[in-house]
């Protein structure tokens, strides 16, 4: 475990002069993104590297999106194998440890040998008739539950880079049954969907939720829903592992799907926009037709950005 003199040597080597709080457990320096004039805003938690700009509001969970921007490589490594592993979150609840669970009675789909049983027969048909097939079984480890509230549902689990579960969705099979999905009561800042199954050194494809993954190459994980926060863990690996990124996220939220594309190339992420070419997300393709839409996926652009926002006036608006 690193010390406490060793970190503050560290700080001092990315922001200069630092103030040292007077609890011993933050420091404050420059903010490098707002860079005010004279102050010293950006507030930084000692043990865990928590951090927030009272002036310019940015956040982040640990200082690798900061040393990616405004540093070298060999600073980012020094970080990495000092201090990014070793970081203490004791203060914070680390839900996905102590609060998730499987269901009791929770059973693999491809181990379940009750032939005759018509709800797991109708859940394993829906998901055939998803374009899937038992390899995929296998491989989401979808999985059934006879809870009240998950009765009838097919469960998709997730699993950290060390194999521990972090997170499930349940997704009914029934139109008429409300809600749709029942998600974990975990922070979805602290997951990173199918981190198991990724490589980060090899174009990875971002959509929006689970039921869209399944229709994805191996590489690919979902936001849980539409935004892609600095303070994620999801965007800490990327910026950390340089991972070019593939977003395809719905139709209905390709502007969001711009501003995450931003975010990422200022940071020198090698971005591509997939076409969802007249469906409404990737769940509604087969995974033909996504292999096809990846192969032909777009280098975004700051100018494509303007182009979109362009075509997107409506008649009459004011630039």
């Amino acid at each position: 475990m690193f010390t406490i003199s060793d970190k503050i040597n560290f700080y001092k080597k990315l922001f200069g002069k630092i103030n040292i709080e007077n609890d011993h457990k933050n420091i404050s320096v420059k903010c490098p993104f707002c860079a005010t004039h004279g102050k010293k805003k950006l507030s930084i938690r000692i043990d865990n590297d928590i951090m927030h700009c009272w002036v310019c509001g940015y956040k982040s969970r640990n200082l690798i999106p900061i040393i990616k921007k405004f540093f070298s490589n060999d600073i980012l490594d020094e970080y990495c194998q000092k201090f990014y592993k070793k970081l203490n979150y004791s203060n914070d609840i680390d839900v996905d440890e102590i609060k998730l669970n499987f269901p009791k009675d929770f059973r693999l789909l491809t181990l379940s040998n009750n032939k005759y049983d018509p709800d797991i027969r109708n859940i394993k048909n829906y998901l055939i008739n998803r374009d899937l097939c038992e390899s995929d079984f296998w491989y989401y480890k979808f999985g059934f539950s006879n809870r009240n509230d998950l009765y009838r549902r097919v469960i998709m689990p997730s699993f950290n880079s060390n194999g521990k579960l972090n997170f499930f969705v349940a997704r009914t099979i029934d139109n008429n049954k409300y809600p749709k999905y029942l998600n974990s009561s975990v922070s979805k800042i602290d997951i990173i969907f199918n981190e198991l199954n990724i490589n980060w050194k090899e174009p990875l494809t971002i959509v929006e939720g689970p039921f869209d993954l399944v229709k994805c190459n191996s590489n690919a994980t979902c936001l849980l829903g539409c935004q892609l926060s600095e303070e994620s863990l999801l965007f800490s690996e990327i910026i950390k592992n340089s991972t070019p990124i593939i977003l395809a996220l719905d139709v209905d939220k390709q502007y969001r799907q711009q501003q995450i594309a931003k975010k990422l190339s200022t940071y020198d992420i090698n971005v591509k926009m997939l076409s969802l070419s007249g469906f409404q997300d990737v769940g509604e393709m087969s995974k033909k037709q996504f292999i096809n839409a990846k192969n032909h996926a777009r280098q975004w652009t700051s100018t494509g950005m303007l182009q979109y926002k362009i075509s997107n006036i409506k008649s009459k608006a004011i630039i």
